[in-house]
């Protein structure tokens, strides 16, 4: 049937009254034509009602209306959609109520019993519902919540904020509540008289975010009240006031901000207060605090330069604190010694032919064990490396350039350039050996200056070495199939030569740790992990890797691995601990074991080459069976030559779901030698689609300074879609 003209009007104004998120259109955009399908349409005798009946759909654009009857009432200018109406606007989530009601040339609406799906699967109902000229929605008698709804009504949401009254500011991009009640699994448990978050579809919006509470025996009570602020699209802050009972407050702050060629990050706090150990305060009261900065930008293809600054105006300040985990620990150098901080600005380029790499570094100790002044100061350290273009059949070479210069206020100075080139080649001959032989040439020039400890001039040294290795390294796999897995066994033995170094050569030792042979370096061509140490004269490496490829559930993937290195000619190069003084090292092996990967575990050791005593052992088990799930670390160090803090120890962490959306998680460091636990974790979580709750205990037993042990507990709670 064909429609009158205004009646078309009706609809799309239907369709266009309570797209509350719909963008708006302008006043001299043509409007969408509107299609009506109804099982029947009538007029009212005097010709001022239009009734449709029976699933009636009405179609103006992307936008879409569904309800049971739609009647409009021409001489009121009213439109009234009943019974299961359904408003549809694109890809936004559907609007619902029982009775839509248009007034005002259609341009307010009054909906009755209301509901409507929001961004981040928030939703909103309300006994009324009314969207006002200006787009904001007015509900009464409403909630929102963003967790799942039980149809059926046999179970509350997890949360849910109730209010008489709930206003959607689009301007302001805001939800505003009055009388508001925030409930969980349908009991009260906080009441506002007014309340307001930022509405789910906004990208970011300023506000309050949920606070972190924290008791420990160290700060008392402290209370975290985070507030997010954002400036612009590429600029937001965040500032959180910790309150405790103990010491003064503390004012944490992150900033961020995006530029057209990178972005930054700069975390810290600041206080005032003295500082404080096991035994309480000492020292004068005044400005304290740290500062954690990241950045990196865009120079031109392929070319970046960053930096990273982290200080701190005491060595203890971030153990004080908890603040430890505000640090950056992605530095090379950070991860080596999780006791300093390092400040660093790099400039760096890659492409598939070469990578360069230049920065300047500081440091600054964490603990008062360890001063300052004799940390080194890197101005700068410089490393390039070149792919030669050659032929196929030639091979691979790399050309490599490093540089190092740095001072200290209270040590050694140290400077380093050096040059080398290397080169290798594969290929495989008859009987599926693969053999690859390889070449190897340096150049090191040294300047250095040894002090005492008034820091007066000892000894200022200078020289240059070349050094060369070559060797080559055969493998023979072989392979035998089965029904219930296929074997490997590969056989692999390396020859390497290497020249040796005289005592005026030897450099400081300034780059290189010390060195423990294993499974990862026994084939190294050469296993020196710096610049300065070298190992020389010659050698013979060897090793067996047996496997099995499991093709049933019920028989373990399995590798096992032994080696061992034999020197032929030359002195020992690393000292006693490394498992390679004697002519003959000590032997090396790793097992590894997977079980469909509901169960790993994994074995690595070094052992004596005459008595094959365990000097080292490594071993990890994971476990993912029905509801638990768990890993477990064990480390025992035999070897007295070897200085290590803690001789043997186990670790364990895992977590056993209880429910679906409760778990309890426990994570525990256990030095055996002492008996005493260093650290543990023990953590209450639920989570579910719409809420995360953490009750968190932390024990740490290990001292500090003169900190002494903590303990903790802390509450979070994160509603999803709310402060977060």
């Amino acid at each position: 049937m064909a429609l009158p003209f205004r009646t078309m009007c009706a609809a799309a104004a239907l369709l266009t009254g309570l797209g509350a998120l719909s963008p708006a259109r302008a006043q001299d955009e043509p409007a969408e034509p509107v299609y009506l399908d109804a099982a029947e349409i009538e007029q009212t005798r005097e010709g001022n009602v239009l009734i449709a009946r029976g699933n009636v759909s009405a179609q103006s654009g992307q936008r879409m209306l569904f309800a049971d009857e739609v009647e409009y009432r021409i001489d009121e200018d009213r439109v009234i959609a009943r019974g299961n109406v359904r408003l549809h606007d694109g890809d936004l989530p559907a609007q619902t109520a029982d009775e839509i009601i248009l007034t005002n040339e259609w341009s307010e609406v009054l909906a009755a019993g209301f509901a409507m799906m929001m961004e981040n699967n928030g939703r909103a109902a309300s006994a009324y519902a009314v969207r006002r000229a200006n787009g904001s929605v007015l509900l009464r008698r409403a909630y929102y919540t963003a967790c799942d709804i039980c149809e059926e009504g046999s179970r509350p949401p997890t949360w849910r904020l109730r209010a008489s009254e709930v206003v959607q500011d689009p301007e302001s991009e805001m939800i505003y509540y009055r009388d508001a009640r925030l409930e969980a699994f349908g009991i009260p448990i906080f009441y506002a008289p007014v309340f307001a978050h930022a509405d789910p579809s906004a990208p970011r919006r300023s506000g309050f975010l949920f606070p972190t509470i924290d008791v420990s025996n160290r700060l008392g009570f402290v209370y975290r009240q985070p507030y997010y602020h954002v400036f612009s699209p590429h600029r937001d802050a965040v500032l959180t006031p910790m309150v405790m009972t103990e010491y003064n407050p503390v004012l944490l702050y992150e900033y961020r901000q995006r530029f057209w060629s990178g972005a930054i990050r700069i975390r810290g706090s600041a206080t005032y207060e003295q500082e404080f150990d096991r035994d309480g305060g000492f020292g004068d009261q005044e400005l304290r605090g740290h500062v954690a900065g990241s950045g990196a930008f865009d120079i031109a293809p392929g070319w970046s330069w960053g930096f990273n600054v982290q200080l701190a105006t005491d060595p203890l300040y971030l153990t004080r604190y908890g603040l430890r985990g505000d640090t950056d620990q992605s530095s090379d150098f950070a991860q080596l010694n999780a006791l300093l901080l390092p400040t660093e600005v790099n400039v760096r380029g890659r492409t598939r032919q070469y990578f360069a790499r230049a920065s300047v570094t500081g440091f600054q100790s964490l603990t008062d064990s360890i001063d300052d002044e004799t940390l080194p100061f890197i101005t700068p350290m410089v490393e390039a490396e070149y792919r030669l273009p050659l032929p196929g059949w030639a091979g691979l070479a790399n050309a490599r350039a490093s540089g190092v210069y740095f001072t200290r206020d209270v040590g050694n100075d140290y400077a380093r350039a050096s040059g080398q080139i290397e080169w290798s080649t594969n290929f495989t001959i008859d009987g599926g050996v693969r053999v690859t032989p390889y070449a190897f040439a340096r150049t090191d020039v040294y300047r250095f200056t040894r002090t005492d400890v008034s820091g007066a001039t000892l000894e200022t040294r200078d020289f240059t070495r070349t050094l060369t290795n070559a060797g080559i390294d055969i493998s023979w796999p072989l392979f035998k199939p089965g029904e219930t897995g296929d074997w490997i066994l590969a056989p692999r033995i390396q020859f390497a030569s290497s020249t040796g170094i005289a005592s005026e050569d030897v450099a400081p030792g300034e780059d290189s740790v010390a060195l423990e042979l294993d499974v990862s370096n026994i084939f190294s061509r050469n296993r020196a992990n710096g610049y300065d140490a070298w190992e020389e004269g010659s050698r013979i490496n060897a090793g067996l890797t047996t496997s099995f490829d499991s093709h049933t559930p019920y028989l373990p993937e399995t590798e096992l691995f032994v080696g061992r290195s034999f020197r032929v000619g030359g002195n020992p190069t690393f000292a006693q601990g490394s498992g390679l003084v004697d002519d003959q090292s000590d032997w090396v092996a790793q097992l590894d074991l997977n079980f469909n990967n509901a169960f790993e575990l994994g074995v690595r050791g070094r052992y004596d080459g005459v008595t094959t005593q365990a000097n080292r052992i490594d071993a990890f088990s994971r476990v993912s069976v029905w509801r638990v799930n768990g890993d477990i670390t064990y480390s025992l160090v035999d070897d007295a030559a070897v200085n290590t803090p803690v001789r043997e120890s186990v670790r364990f962490g895992g977590n056993f779901r209880m429910t679906d959306n409760w778990f309890l998680a426990y994570a525990m460091d256990r030095d055996l030698e002492s008996g005493s636990t260093r650290q543990q974790n023990l953590s209450l979580i639920y989570r579910d689609e719409c809420t995360d709750i953490r009750v968190v205990y932390n024990q740490t037993n290990f001292d500090i300074g003169n900190l002494g042990p903590s303990r903790s507990i802390m509450l979070q709670v994160t509603l999803f879609s709310i402060g977060n």
